[in-house]
């Protein structure tokens, strides 16, 4: 649902998934991926989404219900 078809997540050497790439996303993703960097949980970089935040943008484009601000307390903390 967040990659374009076709495409997968960046993989660790390990064999995880850790990113997807700017690139491999969908626009709607590119777009969930812009606010939540530049707004919510800034980031030095924009041009790849770690996993946690893929979760994040997964659960806000299956519209799911999310406490936004116990997500915002626990990056402060």
């Amino acid at each position: 649902m967040l990659c374009v078809p076709g495409q997968d997540f960046a993989w660790s050497m390990a064999g995880r998934r850790v990113r997807i790439m700017c690139t491999s996303m969908t626009t709607l993703t590119q777009i969930w991926m812009t606010l939540l960097l530049k707004n919510i949980f800034p980031s030095s970089h924009n041009s790849d989404l770690p996993l946690q935040k893929c979760q994040l943008v997964y659960t806000i484009l299956t519209q799911v219900s999310i406490y936004v601000a116990q997500l915002i307390s626990d990056a402060i903390y």
